[in-house]
């Protein structure tokens, strides 16, 4: 009867600590976004960025300088799993997740600026084609 109680004890504590499986889903992603449409336009100015749907959380796009952008998940890196784990909001070229306090150079690769997070933000491709910016993995 003990060893059946230490083994319930053990597998509570395995399946409460962290998951190995708290990582930022790969999903498919194929999005086309006009640049020529006026709720993007705004945004279009280099040094702005800007939310749609798509990816896990949603998607970040960054105007950098010219026709060059980047472009990330919305979903923090740090704990990832948790549903408040996302970017909820953008200034200056920064990101930053209100569930955690991280914050993120969008200009930058989506580099750490501030921690808990130590992990950029995860990437997704991009090409531009007649001002429809195509954002895919």
């Amino acid at each position: 009867m003990k060893k059946l109680a230490y083994i319930i004890t053990i597998s509570i504590l395995i399946s409460n600590c962290d998951d190995n499986n708290c990582y930022i889903q790969d999903i498919y992603v194929n999005e086309l976004v006009n640049l020529n449409n006026t709720t993007v336009a705004s945004s279009a100015t280099p040094g702005n960025s800007m939310f749609i749907e798509g990816g896990v959380e949603g998607i970040i796009i960054y105007h950098g300088i010219g026709e060059d952008y980047k472009v990330y998940d919305r979903n923090c890196s740090y704990e990832s799993c948790l549903p408040c784990s996302y970017i909820d909001s953008l200034n200056s070229g920064i990101a930053y997740c209100g569930c955690c306090e991280s914050a993120f150079l969008l200009y930058n690769e989506g580099s750490v600026l501030n921690a808990p997070a130590l992990l950029p933000l995860k990437a997704y491709n991009w090409s531009l084609d007649n001002n429809i910016l195509r954002i895919f993995n």
